[in-house]
This record gives structure tokens, sequence and C-alpha cells, in this order.
């Protein structure tokens, strides 16, 4: 899958740094990552039996490839929070 960077609205704290744009490295996830995503999107009360549909879900997996908490993610503005999440979406779904 392509590794195109996301142009951010609002600038991003990462690991101390500003940034104005993230890029999403799919083969960096393992199933372990997959695991804890769901773990921690179930404790925060998601009930989605299909996660792949689930915002939450993805914003979780997308917090982990970006360095940040899930709770930064959480609070980022509609905007980029859509932009990453459909990425993940987007991964979730392909057909192969």
């Amino acid at each position: 899958m392509s590794m195109k960077p996301i142009k951010l609205e609002n600038k991003l704290t990462v690991n101390g740094k500003e940034v104005t744009s993230v890029t999403l490295d799919f083969s960096k996830l393992t199933g372990r990552d997959l695991i804890k995503a769901e773990a921690e999107v179930r404790a925060d009360g998601e009930v989605t039996p299909m996660l792949t549909f689930s915002l939450k879900y993805q914003a979780a997996l997308a917090a982990r490839m970006i360095g940040i908490t899930y709770d930064d993610i959480m609070e980022m503005n509609a905007d980029d929070f859509s932009k990453i999440t459909n990425r993940v979406l987007n991964f979730l779904t392909k057909q192969g």
C-alpha cells in the first residue's frame, strides 16, 4: 500500500516535534498491534461487532502508527481525523 503523507490542517506534536503531515506505515503493524487496539477501543465502550468500520478502532491503529496516544488522535479536528481514519479504513477493507 502506498505510504503517501497525509497533510494536516492543524499542526500535531509527535515525539516533541510539531509536524504538518503524517505517514501511516501499515507494514509496521503487527497482529499484536491489532489486538491491543481492539482492547483499547473495547475499554472505551466500542461495541461494534465489525471493528473494521469503527472510527475508534481506525483511530487507535493510526495513533500507534503515528506515535501519539489514542486520546491525542481523538482530540484532532474532524478534517484531519477523517483524512487519517479514511486511510486506515482503506487499508482494512482492501481486497486481495
